[in-house]
């Protein structure tokens, strides 16, 4: 996979590469948004864990590392919203694959603001041993909203085949 520095037409014009081109994925020939998502579920996730892991066991190390996750959450979210709305932009109005997008797009954007919610409540005690219950209750129900986008950005991928090529090699 080489990264190409500029368009090149079937015509052999050539042309510098557009922003939007760009955060398709477009100069290296994949597309952007499935390699950003993984990072945020990760730090959402580990978040919740930690937290209730502070339950079992208080430890102040842990609460302010789940509240260094939200902060890297927060910026790996702003990468995968700005790549998924050129996506979505992109897509024909009234189809199904921007209806089941639209609905991805919602349930992720609820999910970021139940979790970005509890590193606003939890800034203030980010040193304290044991996770509050509200921040627990929060991100248990931003975690199971988050599951419901992911499967449906599932859904574009694997069932309506959203940015897959379903051609042979190019090699």
């Amino acid at each position: 996979m080489a990264i190409r520095m500029k368009y090149r037409a079937p015509s052999g014009e050539t042309r510098p590469w557009t922003l939007r081109e760009i955060l398709q994925g477009k100069p290296i020939d994949r597309p952007i948004h499935p390699m950003l998502v993984h990072f945020p579920i990760a730090f959402y996730t580990a978040t919740l864990v930690f937290d209730l892991m502070t339950r079992i066991s208080p430890n102040p190390a842990l609460i302010l590392a789940a509240t260094y996750l939200l902060v890297g959450a927060a910026l790996g979210t702003l990468g995968a919203v700005t790549t998924g709305l050129v996506d979505w932009w992109g897509m024909v109005r009234g189809s199904s694959k921007r209806r089941i997008a639209t609905r991805h797009l919602l349930l992720q954007f609820t999910a970021a603001v139940f979790f970005q919610t509890t590193l606003v409540l939890r800034w203030g005690s980010r040193t304290q041993p044991e996770a509050e219950t509200l921040w627990i209750v929060l991100e248990v129900i931003g975690y199971l909203v988050l599951v419901v986008g992911q499967y449906l950005g599932g859904v574009l991928v694997y069932e309506k085949a959203m940015r897959v090529r379903t051609g042979g090699a190019t090699d």
